[in-house]
């Protein structure tokens, strides 16, 4: 299960950890205008573990709400089990 954390949590475990750790998935959809499963927004998501696990610890999702955005607005969560 999926728990939503702060960005310290988040950069903290890369920090310490970024020798070990590798994406374990990704999902781009810049424009928001993507594939059936596409939320109709711009958004990113990036799920990150152990290179010596198939399961991921981190994942950041960043969305805004218009193409034109500059910023995009980030959230960051830790996988509980």
């Amino acid at each position: 299960m999926w728990k939503e954390t702060s960005a310290e949590v988040y950069y903290v475990i890369h920090a310490k950890h970024k020798e070990d750790l590798c994406v374990r998935s990704s999902f781009s959809d810049p424009t928001g205008n993507g594939l059936d499963f596409s939320s109709g927004r711009s958004e990113m998501i990036t799920e990150w573990g152990f290179k010596t696990s198939d399961q991921p610890i981190v994942k950041i999702r960043q969305t805004k709400e218009n193409v034109s955005d500059r910023e995009w607005a980030s959230e960051f969560f830790i996988y509980c089990p």
